[in-house]
């Protein structure tokens, strides 16, 4: 059959005929079915300014026709398109037994493609198949409403009421969970809606879901899905004989690793125990680690309660002790208070704190780190080379990486062929990609290129990228001479280096020059202006120019960059070429509505610069690369070392908006060189390792708990530029998050945690939810000869009144 006789009308009668012709005549059209895929789904301006596949219907048709011959192993298969769950049937049934499970477990993700392949498994067509993408399958079914409630639709869905045993067990991850479904749906369209009528009907066992929310909350799911179960098992009301016959799995949930799951607990026990039913030795044998535990108003919640059953049963006062014997160590000095009162013991002293001094370090904006200190590696033999690419292929955030693969690359490309040949099939795959990510399709097409294969070469681009494709460019042409390439750490060049480069290349290429202005660090510049003196070329007036020179009349790119890297305080490049840079710039930083009415941080140079703030920054090209840049890169910074202030603006004003779990892992851009190579944070750099400490990002937060801990070890950050950073943020700060955070900074430093906490107090209101955990640890450190408050923190200390918890730590404090 001819190619257009068979891709004619929907794609239900193209798989029609398709089925129709032997397994030989579908095999014959395989290659002109391929072909008619490829081209006919390619990405392309379909209009002006409008974008689209070339022509979809037969894209959907060559798709449709493929899904009846490709092995079911073909990894293509991922990328046909299914035009409804009855074609992915029909295909299905047309495959062997075997062949039937293989395609299942590669589509079970797809959104067309669940239902079909639930409704075969419960026909017996297929075996049957529990993975997460299939449980994940429910929560799509979920999330397209119909019209009609969740609790109905479960009741038509066959078999999903006995399924929903299975599923109630399976914590899930991102928006395929219960917790993360219930959140931005109505009421109607809930689980827990739907449970909860389900079990009013008697079609859903009670008792039985009663019995899981505890097996599941035993089994530590993180803490927001986990609370799910809990408001889950409240609102089924259990009755008095209910909460007696569960008691004892509330009191093991006591040693719950999630702090809202023992509040949970606690609160079920104290609610028996006014029923007069509790266990009271098994509850006391638990209630240790509650005390013990994350929490003031669990902690003292579970001292109340021991503290009963001591009053009633005298018996089991060493029981109930035990309880108060663990909450001496708890990080709430109320909590402390009130397990010393009732032991009639006097708590032990803490260690004294020993004086420390922290001064506190300024760096202005173009002040960079010391940066000539850590040496660029340059894997220099084909097998490191090709190690060094493959780790970029997996991990594009490598930037020093980067930078050294291509240094390298050039020293022995004659030598690299073979090293590289089992990087072809994934550098392949990545090439092929219809939107892959900018840094592992630059590197797919050099390593392709480098064995062989005919590639396009990079496109001139704009941005951090336009010195990169230059490099990978030439290195394909076999023309490159980078004067450019980074000697050390962060992205920079020493200047004698680069002098000594451009005296044995003085033509280089006019990207490669401007991106080598850019590198050059301020060391040595004195001694590489005086070798500077043997330049001839175009490049050579502004090259002294850079280092120290007489001003120059030109005003091109090269001259622009040449500014830059003389002026790196200037907002105005050009200005500067005309002898007036300008007054030094600044940072600022902010919080509040932005042109969205959405709430951000704002970390911005005053004056603000001038475009391009990196020359190669902004000249134009037709045809804007289609790769993906993801949201800033480390690359970036290393681009243009002198603008890592702006990454690290950039990074703190992401985390802030996007304080989420799943989110880019925006701050291994930013963060890592705190660890690596430690030095003193700008303003932008102090502003962000503030902020981490405030997140609720578990990665972000880490980070920056380490970066702030070797800071101080080595006195490289000021505590009060510290807590000024964090007084940014305001009635955004939440107390709570930060307080335990500032506290384990404070077991190595805790001179410096409360001049942190002297200087961010004041800037928070009263009235700020949480701020007894600021004040309590604040008054903990004086208390134990950490230092003194300022005059200004007394003053507003004073506005505190009442018997809060706030107030009274603020009395504390004030003494």
């Amino acid at each position: 059959m001819q190619l257009n006789a068979l891709l004619t009308g929907q794609p239900s009668e193209v798989l029609t005929r398709t089925l129709a012709l032997s397994p030989a005549e579908r095999k014959a059209l395989v290659p002109e079915l391929l072909a008619a895929f490829k081209d006919s789904s390619e990405f392309v301006e379909i209009r002006p300014n409008t974008y689209g596949a070339r022509n979809a219907l037969r894209g959907q048709q060559a798709a449709t026709a493929l899904w009846t011959v490709l092995p079911a192993s073909d990894p293509l298969l991922r990328k046909l398109w299914i035009a409804s769950p009855t074609i992915l049937e029909r295909v299905l049934q047309d495959r062997p037994l075997a062949e039937r499970k293989t395609i299942a477990l590669r589509m079970i993700g797809h959104q067309t493609a669940w239902e079909a392949i639930r409704r075969m498994i419960l026909d017996g067509d297929l075996e049957p198949i529990r993975t997460p993408e299939y449980h994940a399958g429910w929560f799509r079914w979920a999330g397209r409403f119909r019209g009609k409630p969740l609790a109905e639709r479960l009741r038509a869905e066959p078999e999903a009421l006995t399924e929903l045993w299975e599923l109630l067990t399976i914590e899930g991850n991102g928006d395929a969970s219960f917790a993360a479904f219930d959140k931005y749906v109505r009421d109607e369209d809930k689980w827990s809606t739907a449970l909860l009528e389900l079990t009013e009907t008697g079609e859903v066992d009670r008792t039985r879901l009663l019995d899981l929310t505890l097996d599941v909350l035993a089994r530590d799911f993180a803490a927001f899905r986990a609370q799910w179960y809990a408001a889950l098992h409240e609102a089924l009301a259990p009755t008095p004989d209910e909460r007696t016959k569960a008691q004892h799995r509330y009191a093991r949930l006591c040693g719950s690793g999630l702090p809202r799951t023992v509040s949970f607990a606690v609160k079920a026990l104290s609610l028996v125990d006014k029923q007069g039913t509790l266990d009271d030795e098994v509850a006391l044998q638990h209630l240790p680690a509650a005390a013990a535990g994350r929490g003031a108003a669990t902690a003292e919640l579970a001292l109340k309660l021991a503290g009963r059953i001591a009053d009633r049963r005298p018996e089991l006062t060493d029981l109930a002790d035990e309880v108060f014997e663990a909450a001496l160590t708890h990080e709430s000095s109320g909590v402390r208070a009130l397990a010393t009162t009732r032991l009639g013991v006097t708590p032990d002293e803490a260690p004294a704190i020993e004086a420390a001094e922290y001064p506190e370090p300024v760096r202005p904006p173009w002040d960079q780190r010391k940066t000539l200190t850590s040496p660029l590696e340059i894997p220099d033999t084909p097998a490191a080379v090709a190690e060094a690419l493959s780790s970029l292929l997996a991990d594009p955030d490598q930037a020093d990486l980067l930078l050294a693969a291509l240094d390298g690359a050039h020293r022995v490309a004659g030598e690299l062929q073979d090293a590289l040949k089992p990087l072809v099939k994934r550098a392949t795959r990545i090439d092929g990609q219809r939107y892959s990510a900018a840094v592992p399709k630059m590197i797919a097409t050099l390593v392709l290129g480098l064995t062989g294969r005919d590639v396009t070469p990079p496109p001139e681009v704009d941005g951090w990228r336009r010195p990169l494709h230059h490099r990978v460019t030439a290195l394909l042409e076999g023309t490159a001479f980078p004067v450019s390439a980074a000697t050390h750490r962060g992205g920079w060049l020493d200047p004698v280096v680069f002098v000594s480069r451009m005296l044995e290349h003085p033509d280089a290429a006019e990207d490669d020059v401007v991106d080598a202005l850019l590198r050059l660090a301020p060391d040595t510049r004195p001694e590489a202006l005086a070798l500077a003196s043997e330049l001839t070329g175009p490049y050579a007036d502004s090259i002294r120019y850079a280092l120290g020179g007489p001003p120059i009349a030109e005003t091109g790119w090269i001259a622009l960059a040449a500014a830059r890297a003389r002026h790196p305080e200037s907002a105005d490049p050009a200005a500067a070429l005309r002898g007036e840079p300008g007054p030094p710039f600044t940072w600022t930083a902010t919080v509040g509505p932005n042109d969205y009415g959405m709430t951000s941080l704002d970390t911005e140079p005053v004056p603000e610069a001038v475009s391009p703030k990196a020359p190669w920054l902004g000249v134009p090209f037709d045809g804007p690369a289609p790769e993906w840049l993801g949201f800033t890169e480390c690359h970036e910074a290393v681009a243009s070392p002198y603008d890592r202030d702006h990454l690290e603006a950039a990074v703190a004003e992401s985390l802030f908006s996007n304080d989420t779990e799943f989110g880019d892992p925006v701050e291994k851009a930013a963060l890592p060189p705190f660890l690596d190579s430690p030095s003193t944070p700008g303003f932008a750099g102090t502003m962000l390792l503030g902020l981490t400490l405030a997140l609720k990002r578990p990665a972000a937060v880490q980070l920056g708990t380490d970066a702030v801990l070797t800071l101080f070890d080595r006195r490289l950050l000021g505590p009060r530029a510290l807590g000024a950073a964090l007084g940014v943020l305001g009635p955004h700060l939440v107390a709570t998050r930060l307080a335990p955070r500032l506290a384990t900074i404070a077991i190595e430093h805790p001179v410096a945690v409360l001049s942190t906490l002297d200087t961010l107090l004041p800037e928070l209101e009263h009235s700020q939810r949480g701020v007894f955990a600021l004040l309590e640890l604040a008054a903990d450190l004086v208390e134990r000869g950490a230092g003194t408050i300022s005059a200004e923190t007394k003053e507003w200390l004073a506005g505190f009144k009442g018997s809060s918890k706030a107030a009274k730590a603020a009395s504390r404090l004030r003494r």
